[in-house]
C-alpha cells in the first residue's frame, strides 16, 4: 500500500496509527502528517488550486498548446479524483464509527455490492447494504470504531484499507485485524467492498497439509467445485422429502402411535369430520341460529370442533405467506395446492415444503458483484465472473411485500384463534366442565388416529411458522399461531425490523 511509508515513517518516529474521529482532518499524534479534505474551504485547498492554474498558465498562454492543455487539465482532475477515492472511503469509516447511516447512503452506489466474509452471500444494492448496517447498529456496542491502519490512495477508483478494532478507551479487539477493498464508480460512489477478517481459529501448517489434499480433489472436480454447485445439492429437500415418509408411514399405516391407522379410521370419525367440515369456523352454526341455513348442523364435541377450526384457521394464514414467499416463487400452482392443503393438510404441505427447499437455479455472478470496476481492470474481471456462478436471489422469507388482503386474513385468524380457545374451555356447556374437557382431550388423543394428527399438524405448523418468517421480528416468528397472525395484521416485516 501507499500509505505504509507514513506507517513506517511513524512508527519510527513513535506516532500511532490514526482513528477515524469526526474531524474531515485524519492524522497522526503529529500535527505535520496530516491529510486534509480536498473540498474544504482551507487556505491549503486555496494553494491546491492556485498550483494547478499555475501548472496550466503556459498553455492557456499558447494557443498552439490545446492538447498540452487538455492533458494537464486531465492530470489536474486525476490528482482531485484519487484524492477523492481515498476521502471517500475515509468519510465511510468515520461515518460508520459515528453510526451516521445518512452520510453512509449518500456514499454508496445504488448498484452497490458488499461481502463481508464472514457472510455466505455479499449484500447487494443500497437497500440490502444499509438494511444490513442497520442490524449492525442494532446489535454491535456503540464504542466498537474501527481504526484504520493504513490506506492507499495511488488509484481513483480503487482503495485498500488495513484496519483493527477497539472498544472502551483504546482496547483493541480480539482476532479484529482485517483488510478491505474497495472500487468506486465514476460518480465516486462505492461500487464494491470486501472485508476480510481476521479469524479466531488458526489452524497454521494444518491448512497447508489440508490444501495438498484438497487440491487433487478440486482439480478433479474443475468448475463442479465452485460452492455454488454445493448448494445445487438438494440436501435441505431430501430431508423434507425424508420427513414426509415418516409422517405418511406413521400416520397412515403405524401401529405404534395412538389411534387405528388412518386407512382404517372407524366411519363414526369421518362423519364427524364431514360435520366439522360442514361447519367449518362456526359458519354453518351461526347461519343456522339466525335461520339462515338449509343444512341441518350437528353438534360435535366443542373441544373437537376447537381444534378442528384452529388448524384449519393456522393453514388459511399461511395462503397470503405463501404466495409471496421468496423461496416458494419455484413452485408451480401454488393456487392448487393451498386448496389441497385445506383439505389434508399435511398430506400436502409437507411435499410443498420439500418442493420450496429445492435448490435454486444458478446465475452468472455480476462483475459488480465479482469485484469489477470501471477501471481498465474491470474488462478481466467482468470475463473472469462470466464464468462463477451462484444461485438465484430471492426474497429473504418474512422480508417480502404482502398483499393488501393480508391484513383481513390475519385479524380474521386471531379471532378464530381466540374463540376456539374459548370454545374449547365453556362452548355447548351440556359437555360438561374443565376437567371433563381435559379428559376427553387424553382419552380422545390415545384413541382416535386423527385427533391425534391435528396436534402433530400444529407441530408442523409452529416449524413452518418458523421458516416462513425467518427474518421477522422474534416475537412474530416464535409466538404460535398469532404471532403469525400479528405479522400479517402489521402488514408484514418493516425494513428497520428485520432480526438476525
Amino acid at each position: 500500500m501507499q500509505g505504509s511509508g507514513l506507517l513506517q515513517k511513524a512508527s519510527a518516529t513513535g506516532h500511532r496509527p490514526f482513528t477515524v474521529g469526526r474531524s474531515q482532518q485524519y492524522s497522526w499524534s503529529s500535527g505535520s502528517m496530516r491529510h486534509r479534505n480536498p473540498y474544504s474551504s482551507s487556505n491549503n485547498g486555496q494553494q491546491s488550486q492556485s498550483s494547478h492554474a499555475d501548472r496550466l498558465a503556459p498553455f492557456c498562454a499558447n494557443p498552439l498548446s490545446g492538447a498540452a492543455a487538455a492533458a494537464a487539465v486531465s492530470e489536474s482532475k486525476q490528482e482531485q479524483q484519487q484524492l477523492h477515492g481515498k476521502d471517500v472511503v475515509m468519510q465511510f469509516y468515520d461515518a460508520y464509527n459515528r453510526r451516521d447511516l445518512a452520510t453512509i447512503e449518500s456514499l454508496l452506489a445504488d448498484e452497490v455490492s458488499y461481502h463481508d466474509l464472514v457472510y455466505e452471500e455479499p449484500h447487494e444494492g443500497k437497500k440490502g447494504v444499509l438494511g444490513w448496517l442497520k442490524k449492525v447498529r442494532k446489535y454491535a456496542p456503540d464504542d466498537l470504531k474501527f481504526v484504520i491502519e493504513d490506506i492507499t490512495d495511488g488509484d481513483p477508483l480503487k482503495v485498500g484499507v488495513k484496519w483493527h478494532v477497539q472498544c472502551g478507551h483504546g482496547i483493541d479487539f480480539p482476532f479484529s485485524r482485517g483488510c478491505s477493498f474497495i472500487t468506486l464508480n465514476e460518480q465516486g460512489k462505492m461500487l464494491t467492498v470486501r472485508d476480510v477478517v481476521e479469524p479466531a481459529f488458526k489452524p497454521g501448517d494444518q491448512t497447508l497439509m489440508l490444501l495438498g489434499g484438497l487440491t487433487p480433489l478440486i482439480r478433479k472436480l474443475g468448475p463442479k467445485a465452485n460452492p455454488a454447485y454445493l448448494k445445487q445439492l438438494p440436501i435441505a429437500s431430501a430431508a423434507v422429502w425424508a420427513l414426509y415418509i415418516g409422517y405418511m408411514s406413521i400416520v397412515m399405516f403405524s401401529s405404534a402411535v395412538p389411534g387405528q391407522p388412518a386407512f382404517s379410521t372407524p366411519p363414526e370419525v369421518f362423519q364427524e369430520l364431514l360435520q366439522e367440515s360442514i361447519n367449518i369456523w362456526w359458519i354453518n352454526g351461526t347461519l343456522t341460529a339466525l335461520n339462515l341455513s338449509f343444512i341441518p348442523n350437528v353438534a360435535s364435541h366443542p373441544v373437537s370442533e376447537a381444534v378442528f377450526n384452529f388448524v384449519l384457521a393456522w393453514c388459511l394464514m399461511f395462503l397470503p405467506v405463501i404466495l409471496t414467499d421468496g423461496p416458494a416463487q419455484k413452485v408451480k400452482n401454488k393456487g392448487l395446492w393451498f386448496t389441497a392443503i385445506m383439505a389434508i393438510t399435511n398430506v400436502f404441505f409437507i411435499p410443498f415444503m420439500a418442493l420450496r427447499a429445492a435448490p435454486e437455479a444458478l446465475e452468472p455472478i455480476p462483475p459488480a458483484a465479482a469485484g469489477g470496476s470501471n477501471s481498465s481492470s474491470s474488462t478481466a474481471a467482468s470475463n473472469s465472473s462470466s464464468s462463477m456462478l451462484r444461485p438465484c436471489k430471492v426474497s429473504v422469507p418474512g422480508t417480502q411485500q404482502l398483499p393488501w388482503w393480508s391484513r383481513a386474513v390475519g385479524a380474521f385468524g386471531a379471532f378464530i384463534g381466540v374463540f376456539a380457545i374459548y370454545w374449547a374451555l365453556a362452548g355447548r356447556p351440556e359437555f360438561g366442565d374443565l376437567a371433563s374437557r381435559a379428559d376427553y382431550v387424553q382419552q380422545t388423543f390415545n384413541s382416535n388416529r386423527v385427533f391425534w394428527a391435528f396436534w402433530l399438524d400444529m407441530v408442523l405448523f409452529y416449524m413452518y411458522q418458523i421458516s416462513f418468517l425467518a427474518a421477522a421480528p422474534a416475537l412474530y416468528k416464535y409466538v404460535p399461531y398469532f404471532g403469525v397472525a400479528g405479522w400479517l395484521i402489521a402488514g408484514g416485516t418493516k425494513p428497520d425490523a428485520v432480526s438476525a
